[in-house]
């Protein structure tokens, strides 16, 4: 069941990929002699992901992984090692992403960090004058969020956040219903995942990190200073003050296919009830 969640995971992730090529590249003529350059900060386990779909484009989009950014030491060395042996030349390696940002010839930046890092991160990266596709969720904290939107309507960015369920092609194939009609009036949406595991526990990373090879007051960003703790870096959406947790992994996805395939937008009101029937050890 697991390996058929995550190959699942994986092809939408990679159809979207594909499909956002263009934004990525959007002041660019795809086929032109000129390379798109990514920067890519935050490459552990999903980072790696999407690095291994850039790779995939590297011909078909003349797109090349320039520069590789993560705080941990152990990340960083690896993506490099990645990467080069991907493109065959060495990116150029950073711990700080405001170093990478720096570079003139970086055309857009991807961004699959620490949930609580997206929206700061996605600031900098349009104050820099780069396009970014970002993960999900955008933020957590509103004015985090704010900031970093009115950051790239005000630097005129192109920016795809991480919600891949619109680039699978049964989503699209709905809308398309949808808007011919052929299913008449809506007047009810239901979505439902479950899931029955230890989700988001058990990160091996945990037992690896040492706190000398990060920097964990940049790596809390905006957030009050704590006593270093290996759980949080790797297995932050089980904490309240660093994720929103099933709303802001799962829910975003559910409510985000109602606004793609109806062409809603805020609600007029809301209602949340539920809660846990099955008590863990």
């Amino acid at each position: 069941m697991n390996m058929e969640r995550n190959t699942k995971r994986d092809l939408s992730r990679r159809t979207l990929l594909l499909g956002s090529a263009t934004a990525l590249s959007y002041a660019r003529i795809i086929g032109a002699n000129d390379r798109i350059r990514l920067g890519h900060v935050g490459v552990g386990n999903r980072g790696r992901e999407l690095a291994s779909i850039v790779g995939d484009l590297k011909d078909s989009h003349n797109v090349e992984m320039a520069a590789v950014c993560d705080l941990w030491k152990v990340n960083r060395e690896r993506a490099e090692a990645e990467a080069r042996s991907e493109y065959g030349r060495a990116p150029r390696s950073f711990a700080y992403l405001e170093d990478m940002l720096a570079m003139p010839d970086l055309d857009a930046v991807i961004i699959s960090t620490a949930d609580h890092q997206h929206a700061p991160m996605l600031r900098m990266a349009a104050e820099a004058g780069k396009d970014a596709y970002c993960e999900k969720p955008m933020g957590n904290v509103l004015e985090e969020a704010k900031a970093a939107r009115d950051a790239v309507r005000a630097a005129g960015r192109v920016v795809q956040i991480g919600t891949q369920h619109r680039s699978e092609r049964y989503q699209i194939a709905v809308k398309d219903w949808i808007s011919r009609d052929v299913l008449g009036r809506v007047s009810k949406v239901e979505v439902v995942w479950n899931f029955h595991g230890p989700r988001w526990r058990g990160r091996p990373q945990v037992n690896q990190i040492r706190e000398e090879d990060t920097d964990w007051r940049r790596w809390l960003m905006s957030k009050p200073y704590r006593p270093f703790d290996p759980q949080l870096y790797f297995e932050f959406r089980l904490y309240r003050e660093f994720s929103s947790g099933i709303p802001d992994q799962w829910m975003v996805h559910a409510i985000d296919l109602v606004h793609y395939l109806l062409g809603v937008q805020f609600p007029k009101s809301v209602v949340a009830h539920g809660g846990v029937f099955a008590g863990g050890r």
